[in-house]
């Protein structure tokens, strides 16, 4: 049996094993295989959790293999849009901007700036105002700041011609890494507008290109201004009003920095090793207020 929730899902075992799992924006879901045995004529799919938590393998039996597909489409869309919309429920709603924040001489660079969920650990999460901004010298920077006021910076990540950044692999996935620091933001459409403006950036920082002036900042915004308005055109409706994971009291002001983290720098699908153990039989979701009693995922959370 599998469940299906607003933020998370549950199942039992034949054995009558029973497990709930909160989701978090960090989540992810992919279609796999087993190479051999029984299990590799099952369609299966790998929901991966937050570090250190295992994955979780599923798989959809049919005598006939279209049904097994389509049912394996149908939880695996189900599971991205749930993870969707724990993102959609953190997030303020507020506009993508380019244009610097008046009197506020540190934006005088933005290139693109908004609110993104930034992973802090394996348990907490933090929604930070980010703002990327143009080269000086070697090096751009991406700048986390508390709100869109942007009176004082929480941290900066400098990025190097040789800076990693990436999207990370999952079916429906609006998460990417900068220098070992995950991402999320409210949709696929606007992970690729981030991922461009870096790409951008990493290639003058590459040509070494000389510092942009004022003139070419303009041109600059111009151009991802028409990205934005193309983006927000195709956005759904906000549907979440409050947010689907529990908040920390006190959080942190400030942010560290961190090794970097190996997720989703690889596009390799995973295919797991094929054991008569990962098999799970599945029946019909039900949609109710979550895997938890309260209504609320365990803290892995803001």
């Amino acid at each position: 049996m599998f469940s299906l929730y607003v933020n998370g899902f549950a199942f039992s075992t034949l054995d009558g094993r029973e497990a709930s799992v909160s989701l978090s924006p960090f989540s992810l879901i992919r279609n796999c295989r087993f190479q051999s045995g029984e299990c590799s004529r099952l369609k299966s799919f790998k929901v991966s959790l937050q570090e250190p938590d295992p994955c979780c393998y599923f798989a959809v039996r049919s005598t006939e293999e279209r049904e097994a597909e389509e049912e394996r489409s149908e939880w695996v869309l189900g599971l991205s849009h749930t993870i969707l919309l724990i993102i959609d429920s953190l997030l303020p709603v507020a506009e993508l901007s380019c244009d610097p924040v008046p009197g506020c001489p540190q934006t005088q660079r933005r290139l693109l700036a908004g609110y993104l969920i930034h992973r802090d650990d394996a348990e907490a999460v933090s929604v930070v105002y980010c703002e990327l901004q143009a080269p000086l010298g070697p090096r751009a920077s991406l700048v986390m700041y508390e709100n869109e006021l942007c009176k004082g910076s929480m941290m900066e990540i400098a990025i190097f011609e040789t800076s990693v950044c990436c999207d990370v692999v999952g079916i429906n996935c609006s998460c990417f890494v900068v220098e070992g620091h995950h991402f999320a933001c409210q949709s696929s459409s606007e992970r690729k507008l981030w991922l461009r403006a870096l790409s951008n950036l990493k290639v003058k920082l590459q040509n070494k290109a000389p510092e942009p002036s004022a003139e070419e900042l303009l041109h600059f915004r111009s151009a991802i201004r028409e990205n934005i308005v193309t983006l927000e055109a195709t956005q759904e409706p906000r549907i979440a009003r409050t947010p689907l994971l529990k908040s920390l009291e006190k959080p942190s002001r400030t942010l560290h920095s961190r090794d970097k983290l190996q997720a989703g720098c690889n596009g390799d699908e995973d295919i797991p090793e094929a054991t008569g153990d990962d098999e799970l039989s599945q029946a019909k979701a039900g949609y109710g207020n979550g895997p938890n009693s309260n209504g609320r995922s365990h803290p892995v959370s803001l």
